[in-house]
C-alpha cells in the first residue's frame, strides 16, 4: 500500500529519473501530512487559530497528493504545492517566530525548484526565499501589539497574536544566518544541477557520436559485404565465412576499347567516367537482387544465387546483362560517344566466403568463375556470351543465337 501510494504519480511514458523524482516528491509530502497532523493530534494545548492551520496545511498536502495523481506531472504538483505552504509557513512564522523550524520551507524549496522546474525558472522561488528571510526581522519590528481570542491558548492566555510567551522572534543576525544560509543551499544546488545538465549534455553528445558512427560503419561494411554475410561475421568474428554454392550464375561485363579510351583522358576523367558507367550497373544489381562481387578495373563481376540461394538467379542475371546493353546505349547517347561492353554469362558450382583480415572481402571462386570471365574476354562488342549451362538454366526465356565452337584458353 504504500508503494503503491509513492508510485501515485507515475506515469508509463516516465522515465526513470521522474519517476524516482516523482517517489521522492510523494514521500517529502507524506512526511509533511503526517508532521501536520501530529501536531493537530498530539499538542492539544495549541490555540485554535495555529489548529486552523494545522488543518490547512493537511488539506493543502491531500490536495497535492491528489493534483499529482491526476495531473501525474511534477511541475504541476509543485506549481500548486509550493505557494500554498509558503503561505501558510509564512503565517506560521509570524505567530510563532521560529519555534517549530517554519522558516524550513523557504531553504527547501529553492534548492526543490532546481531539480522540478530547472535552473532558469527557479531563481524566482530563490528571490521570494531570499526576501522572506532577508525582510523577517524588519517585519517583526512592525508587528503590532494585536490580540485574538482564536488565538488563546493554556500558554498565551490573553491570545496575544504577534506577542505570544512561547513565540521565538526573529532577529537581525538570524534572519540574516538564515538568508546566507538558503543562498548557499541554492547556489550549492544550481551549480551542482548545472554541472550534471553540463554533464548530461555531453554525455548526450558523445552518445549520438558514437551511435553517428557505429551507423557509419554498418553502411561502410553493408558496402563491402552482403547484409547477410555482414550479420554473420558481427556475431562471430573469428570464425571462417566460407560457403559451398551448388548453383550459381556469374556475370563478368568488360569496357570495349577502355584502355585507349583512358590514355586520352585524366585520371579524374577516367574515375568518373568509370563511376558513371559503373553507378548504372549498381542499381541494375540491386534492382535484380543481384550481388556485386567486385570491380577490376574496367572489369565489372555480379553474381546471382548467393550469399541465398535463390530458384531465379539465371534469369535474373540474364534481364539484367540485358538491361545493361540498353543502359549503355542511353549513356552513349548523353555523352555522344559509344560505349559498349563485352558480358560472359556462367552457370554451375562456386565456392564463396570472405578473406582479409583488416580489409574485409566477399569473393567467389571456382571453375563457374573462371569459365564467366573467359567466356567474356572471347565475347563480342555488345553482345552477351553465355555457356550451355547457362542456355540450359534459362530454357525458353530468351532467344539465343549459336555462335559456333570457340576456342576458350
Amino acid at each position: 500500500m504504500i508503494l503503491d501510494a509513492i508510485r501515485i504519480g507515475h506515469d508509463p511514458d516516465d522515465d526513470d529519473a521522474t519517476r524516482r523524482l516523482k517517489s521522492v516528491l510523494t514521500i517529502i509530502i507524506l512526511v509533511a501530512m503526517m508532521m501536520s497532523l501530529s501536531f493537530f493530534l498530539f499538542e492539544p494545548d495549541r490555540s485554535t487559530l495555529l489548529r486552523g492551520f494545522d488543518v490547512a496545511a493537511l488539506v493543502t498536502e491531500v490536495l497535492a497528493l491528489v493534483v499529482l495523481r491526476v495531473t501525474r506531472s511534477a511541475k504541476t504538483l509543485f506549481y500548486f504545492f509550493c505557494p500554498l505552504l509558503m503561505a501558510i509557513q509564512f503565517g506560521f512564522t509570524l505567530l510563532n517566530g521560529n519555534r517549530e523550524g517554519d522558516i524550513l520551507p523557504f531553504i527547501v524549496i529553492p534548492a526543490a525548484a532546481v531539480v522540478v522546474l530547472g535552473p532558469d525558472r527557479s531563481r524566482i522561488w530563490f528571490a521570494v526565499s531570499l526576501g522572506v528571510m532577508l525582510f523577517l526581522p524588519i517585519i517583526e519590528m512592525a508587528l503590532p501589539e494585536w490580540t485574538l481570542a482564536a488565538h488563546q491558548s493554556a500558554l498565551n492566555p490573553s491570545g496575544l497574536l504577534f506577542d505570544s510567551p512561547y513565540r521565538r522572534p526573529v532577529e537581525i543576525g538570524e534572519g540574516l544566518a538564515m538568508a546566507i544560509g538558503v543562498f548557499f543551499i541554492y547556489f550549492l544546488t544550481y551549480s551542482g544541477y548545472k554541472q550534471l545538465q553540463n554533464a548530461n549534455a555531453l554525455i548526450s553528445f558523445q552518445k549520438q557520436q558514437i551511435e553517428h558512427e557505429h551507423d557509419r560503419a554498418e553502411r561502410l561494411l553493408e558496402n563491402i559485404l552482403p547484409h547477410s554475410i555482414a550479420d554473420r561475421l558481427k556475431r562471430q568474428p573469428d570464425q571462417v565465412i566460407a560457403d559451398d554454392l551448388p548453383q550459381v550464375t556469374v556475370l563478368f561485363a568488360d569496357i570495349v576499347g577502355f584502355t585507349p579510351r583512358a590514355s586520352q583522358m585524366s585520371a579524374a576523367e577516367t574515375v568518373s567516367f568509370l563511376n558513371s558507367v559503373f553507378s548504372r550497373f549498381d542499381k541494375l544489381a540491386d534492382k535484380f537482387g543481384l550481388e556485386k562481387i567486385k570491380t577490376v578495373g574496367d572489369a565489372y563481376m555480379v553474381a546471382g544465387g548467393l550469399p541465398e540461394p535463390r530458384s531465379d538467379h539465371a534469369s535474373s542475371v540474364a534481364d539484367m546483362a540485358l538491361e545493361m546493353i540498353e543502359t549503355l546505349k542511353d549513356f552513349s547517347a548523353e555523352i555522344g560517344d559509344e560505349v559498349s561492353v563485352r558480358i560472359g554469362i556462367h552457370t554451375g558450382p562456386a565456392v564463396a566466403g570472405v578473406i582479409g583480415t583488416r580489409k574485409f572481402f566477399y569473393d567467389v571462386w571456382g571453375d563457374t568463375v573462371n569459365l564467366a570471365s573467359r567466356l567474356e574476354s572471347h565475347g563480342l562488342p555488345g553482345k552477351i556470351q553465355v555457356s550451355n549451362e547457362t542456355r540450359e538454366a534459362l530454357g525458353d526465356a530468351c532467344i539465343f543465337e549459336t555462335r559456333g565452337p570457340i576456342e576458350i584458353k
